[in-house]
């Protein structure tokens, strides 16, 4: 019966034994000479560089050159490349552009013999800001004898601002990364508007508590989720070292900040009867909490890059693990049968199992595969199970706004701070993941 299902699939069979192919060539690797190459790395480990350093900080990167004198070639757009032209909008108003007289005689001009078009696209002139007094009326229930207030979308429940002024002030403070001072400013030249730094901070806390039914709803859908991605990096409340974890699916983003690093955050956010599979680093809270795991091939890959960079012996194991995971992506690519996938899946444990199964002289090496080993059973659940990427890169997107919002901030000053930031970026986030205007669901969410 096994004889006649491999007939049948002939080509199946065949990319297997490519894979097969390539994986052994990598193995060649071992006895070629890279002497040159080992030199060139050992110039750049004089200066700082690590497997967790972002390729922003890192020393000795590439760099622009200097143009080459002797390069003749034209600068600009090359042959056959086609350009993108920014489409005319329809026009809501036309300005008749004329003259009577000639400047340099003084000759009655007549009629113009050609008429040209421009269309110029223009923002208003700073507009000024809206009073608006609202009659609130009161009532008696004749029936029930309570009192029954009226309202109005436009007017908010407390203070003295209006829905558009919450909705602007929240926005250029967590998506356009200003600060408060900076808001005002911004608030003060665009509509004139004098507005304190204590105000759009309560501001903020109104537009939070807006959204608190979303951010509900975010996180019920994060808890449903068959596949998520999980990350975390640091951040100081008052001074002091927490972090902020993220849950990430294609269509939302759940953020929470804690003290904790462990997997009582896990615990908090996921519960325990969280069923789908985590995509994450190595990080071991993740597989306390649950053995269905995808560890993240991008942090292997950077890590045996450092460590081939150091040491000779770890070249042939870095090239290996980088052969196999091209190989194994592009197997993955048209969505092979799930028997296809599982004798994937099996020959790219036998292989690695292979690998972690050599003797190492070296130490660091030696500890490099005691992370693969430990995390054996981790590193290949993405062939296995469709819709599951080999790398954490979706949670890592994630949180670059919030490194970006740390940088300009410093530190979240207190648990009010803390919580605003929660919501509002965890909503902002899920809503432009879902291709929805931010302002316009902000405001709606706002007036409702």
């Amino acid at each position: 019966m096994h004889e006649e299902e491999t007939i049948k699939q002939p080509q199946e069979r065949i990319k297997l034994l490519e894979l097969e192919n390539e994986l052994l060539k990598a193995r060649v690797g071992e006895i070629e000479p890279l002497k040159a190459k080992i030199r060139e790395l050992e110039a750049r480990l004089a200066q700082y560089e690590n497997a967790h350093t972002p390729p922003s900080l890192r020393r000795g990167r590439n760099r622009k050159k200097d143009p080459d004198k002797n390069n003749k070639g034209k600068p600009g757009q090359k042959i056959g490349h086609k350009g993108v032209t920014r489409l005319y909008a329809a026009p809501d108003r036309q300005v008749e552009v004329t003259i009577d007289r000639c400047p340099d005689c003084g000759a009655d001009l007549g009629a113009p013999f050609r008429i040209d078009s421009k269309i110029i696209e223009e923002i208003p002139e700073p507009q000024p800001i809206m009073v608006t007094e609202y009659k609130i009326a009161h009532y008696r229930c004749p029936c029930c004898r309570k009192e029954v207030v009226a309202s109005d979308p436009g007017c908010p429940h407390e203070g003295k601002f209006g829905n558009n002024v919450i909705a602007q002030a929240t926005l250029l403070k967590y998506d356009g990364r200003m600060t408060h001072r900076r808001i005002q400013d911004a608030m003060m030249r665009l509509f004139g508007l004098k507005i304190s730094p204590a105000t759009i901070l309560n501001l903020t806390h109104r537009a939070a508590d807006a959204v608190q039914s979303e951010y509900d709803a975010i996180l019920k859908k994060i808890r449903g989720a068959p596949i998520l991605y999980v990350d975390e990096t640091s951040i100081h409340v008052q001074g002091e070292r927490h972090w902020i974890w993220t849950f990430s699916t294609p269509s939302e983003s759940f953020f929470v900040i804690r003290k904790s690093r462990g997997m009582k955050v896990l615990t908090e956010v996921l519960t325990r009867k969280f069923k789908g599979i985590i995509v994450c680093d190595g990080w071991k809270p993740y597989a306390r909490f649950t053995n269905r795991i995808q560890r993240c091939w991008a942090h292997l890959l950077r890590e045996s890059k450092e460590i081939a960079e150091k040491f000779e012996e770890a070249i042939p194991l870095h090239n290996m693990l980088k052969e196999l995971y091209e190989i194994l992506t592009e197997a993955l690519e048209n969505d092979p049968p799930p028997k296809v996938r599982k004798n994937l899946w099996k020959l790219a444990r036998k292989v690695l199992r292979q690998w972690i199964r050599k003797v190492y002289s070296i130490e660091k090496v030696r500890k490099f595969i005691g992370k693969i080993k430990n995390g054996f059973d981790y590193w290949f659940t993405f062939i296995i199970n469709p819709g599951v990427e080999p790398t954490n890169n979706r949670a890592e997107r994630a949180l670059r706004p919030h490194v970006v919002l740390r940088k300009i901030l410093g530190t979240l000053r207190n648990d009010k701070g803390t919580s605003i930031h929660e919501r509002i970026m965890t909503t902002l986030a899920t809503w432009g993941q879902r291709g929805l205007n931010c302002l316009q669901m902000l405001t709606e969410k706002l007036a409702s």
